[in-house]
């Protein structure tokens, strides 16, 4: 009987610290499960919307780049024609002062032929004066010189020769 009566106090004890344990421990091991699956629901909750805040930052991000390099190839395009308005201008500029330099430089050479002229009329008068001495053998003054000179000149003048 001893025999029984230790498997029964035995199966008593277990049942007791079963008891006991199911009291002390089980309902503290639930709600920490309870609680940890709560945490994980929430994770993934929170995965979820981080996702999804992912996915419009993403798109958000796209449609900056794409007014970005729209913008970039507007300001390229105006810059292109800017530059080809400036070209034109500097053409235009430079076919101008071209055009005045030719203008000048002819002024000025019609103004050196003509100084030329004078100055080979008076040579040339000059040098029909000495022959002219020369011929008739008699020394002309400075003011009779000068006279005949700017006589010359007027004759030459007149005849319309350069």
């Amino acid at each position: 009987m001893n025999l029984n009566l230790t498997l029964i106090l035995q199966v008593i004890s277990f049942l007791i610290l079963t008891g006991l344990l199911a009291k002390l421990l089980y309902k503290p091991f639930v709600e920490m499960l309870e609680k940890r699956k709560q945490m994980i629901s929430t994770s993934v909750d929170d995965a979820g919307k981080s996702r999804e805040e992912a996915k419009r930052y993403a798109e958000q991000t796209h449609r900056a780049l794409t007014l970005a390099k729209q913008e970039a190839l507007k300001i390229k395009e105006m810059a292109r024609q800017e530059a080809d308005e400036m070209k034109k201008e500097m053409f235009g500029k430079t076919r101008q002062e071209s055009a005045s330099m030719l203008e000048d430089a002819k002024k000025q050479i019609q103004k050196d032929t003509q100084h030329a002229s004078r100055e080979l009329k008076k040579e040339a008068a000059n040098l029909a004066i000495e022959i002219a001495k020369n011929i008739l053998a008699r020394e002309i003054d400075e003011e009779e010189h000068k006279k005949i000179i700017d006589d010359s000149i007027r004759e030459i003048e007149k005849s319309g020769q350069p």
